[in-house]
């Protein structure tokens, strides 16, 4: 299971990197934009378009299963210090499991979604056609990414449940 956990990780880090291009992107756009702007009154006709569908998606979406795998996410701790470390990752794997159901029904109607409006050739009106199924592909991969973590947590937690001995990762969730 740590090969498994490393491949994940592993996608997990070159997909963070893509958000850090994004952010990048996105100030530089919007730094020529403002410039275009004001000092020669020629703004980007196409920045907004571009940096509210593809990128701001793909920098929220790229990052989102890394945070999770950090534990960065927001989490409510009521129960955290109550009990031993196995009634914790039962406490957690409920939850996750909640989580995970919900997170693979947004990964299938976002790749339904984007699937859909791929084979429509949807695109947005304006002065360059994006196409709309983008967007949607990139949240599926990005809800994917997020399922496949998840799952992998509540592996590692049921673990904990039937041996009573948490990895050094797990433990650095659960204390």
């Amino acid at each position: 299971m740590e090969k498994i956990d490393k491949v994940i990780t592993l996608v997990e880090k070159a997909v963070i990197s893509l958000s850090g291009v994004c952010l990048t992107a996105i100030m530089l756009i919007v730094t020529v934009d403002v410039v275009m702007r004001y000092l020669f009154a020629s703004p980007l006709s196409w920045s907004f378009d571009l940096i509210s569908m593809y990128l701001a998606t793909l920098l929220f979406f790229a990052a989102v299963s890394d945070t999770f795998r950090r534990g960065s996410h927001v989490k409510i701790d009521l129960f955290d210090k109550l009990g031993s470390v196995r009634i914790r990752a039962v406490m957690e794997s409920i939850g996750y499991i909640g989580a995970l159901v919900l997170f693979f029904i947004m990964f299938r109607v976002s790749w339904e979604d984007g699937i859909k409006s791929l084979m429509a050739g949807d695109v947005i009106a304006g002065a360059i056609p994006w196409p709309t199924w983008i967007p949607y592909i990139i949240a599926a991969i990005g809800y994917g990414l997020l399922t496949v973590r998840i799952l992998f947590t509540v592996y590692e937690r049921i673990r904990v449940v039937i041996t009573g001995v948490a990895s050094e990762r797990v433990v650095e969730h659960l204390e």
